[in-house]
């Protein structure tokens, strides 16, 4: 281990190997939860002399994969987003993501090149913040973010916030834009060693648009999905990301190719019919496609037990206004709970089989 590696973990500054030895202590340690266990484990993956982390990807669509992602790389990344955002060694982070994906693992490696103290708190779904009295900057996932909304002005503790892992829906980001602090939506993946893209959604530079990190440029392939280009990346990655190209910097993202439902023909992103259900009824569902003799895929609309008041009192007279006759859901499916992954997306597959089931 190099003598110059340094990190700041809860305001105790570790240097070397005593930073080695810190974290051998804290595995062995039995009052240690797991989750920090597995915070020591990478610490020790980072400084060792391996020139990459092994990585999973999340499996939000299709089969999870492991890929190798150098560590020049994520330095790389961690860097920019540092620069972009003014982290520096006056600041505290917090990291309440699991480092199991790449989110959390990018904010030990942002502590470690800006030199912030590293606040640590349980990756739950809704992360508790009062220990601390302010945060300079940290990374949510949707989900953390509406509970925390949800349970108080603890939001408002953070200077600055980056929402990755899934969509910001239109009623909380609608609510996000009423809080005084820096917020932004990012574009990414673990491929990318986090983001490639920012999108502020509150304060006077709000926008709908995302806007390439410097170095980062795109472009749109047949399909009008992104493929990436980063000046730290060897090569560019062509993503399933169905999006509304402005130019080389700027794009509006739509949804996932993957996700795509063809009814009778009509090419339908149900991403894009999630957001107008949250803008016009307040509701989160999940439009999907289950199979039909006639259309080949019959659009369906899922939602939680919870809002079946709502879904009575006329939920398809107020989309008929809004959506083309043939993005109109054929029929309405009521579940306990809309399934979610580990990064707190919606499992469409899941989904799809209670439907069926």
């Amino acid at each position: 281990m190099k003598e110059e590696i340094e990190i700041t973990i809860d305001g105790r500054q570790l240097v070397g190997e005593e930073l080695e030895q810190y974290c051998h202590f804290q595995l062995q340690d039995a009052m240690i939860q797991e989750w920090e266990k597995k915070i020591y484990s990478f610490i020790l993956d980072w400084t060792s002399d391996a020139p990459f982390i092994v990585q999973t990807s999340s499996g939000t669509t299709g089969q999870k994969k492991e890929f190798h992602l150098p560590k020049e790389v994520m330095t790389a990344s961690a860097r920019k987003t540092c620069e972009i955002l003014g982290i520096t060694s006056e600041q505290t982070g917090l990291l309440c993501l699991p480092v199991d994906y790449i989110a959390g693992k990018m904010m030990i490696v942002r502590a470690f090149e800006s030199g912030m103290n590293l606040l640590l708190a349980d990756p739950k779904g809704t992360p508790d913040l009062s220990p601390f009295e302010k945060i300079g900057f940290t990374a949510l996932v949707p989900l953390q973010v509406f509970n925390l909304l949800n349970s108080g002005n603890s939001l408002e503790k953070i200077e600055r916030l980056i929402i990755g892992g899934g969509e910001i829906n239109t009623e909380l980001e609608r609510s996000l834009s009423q809080l005084p602090n820096a917020i932004y939506a990012t574009y990414g993946m673990a491929e990318t060693s986090s983001h490639v893209a920012l999108r502020r959604v509150n304060g006077p530079d709000k926008s709908k648009f995302f806007t390439a990190i410097p170095g980062a440029q795109f472009e749109v392939d047949e399909r009008s999905c992104l493929v990436i280009h980063a000046d730290y990346l060897e090569n560019p990655i062509v993503t399933n990301d169905l999006v509304e190209f402005i130019d080389s910097c700027t794009f509006r993202w739509l949804g996932r190719f993957d996700n795509l439902i063809n009814s009778g023909g009509v090419k339908i992103v149900p991403e894009e019919l999630e957001a107008l259900l949250s803008k016009i009824t307040g509701l989160s569902g999940a439009f999907i496609g289950i199979p039909d003799a006639k259309l080949g895929s019959r659009l369906v609309l899922v939602l939680e037990k919870k809002d079946k008041t709502a879904a009575q009192s006329g939920i398809l007279e107020e989309l008929k206004g809004t959506l083309p006759k043939h993005h109109l859901p054929k029929e309405i499916f009521f579940v306990e709970e809309l399934p979610r992954n580990a990064s707190f997306k919606l499992d469409r597959n899941k989904i799809r089989s209670l439907v069926l089931q």
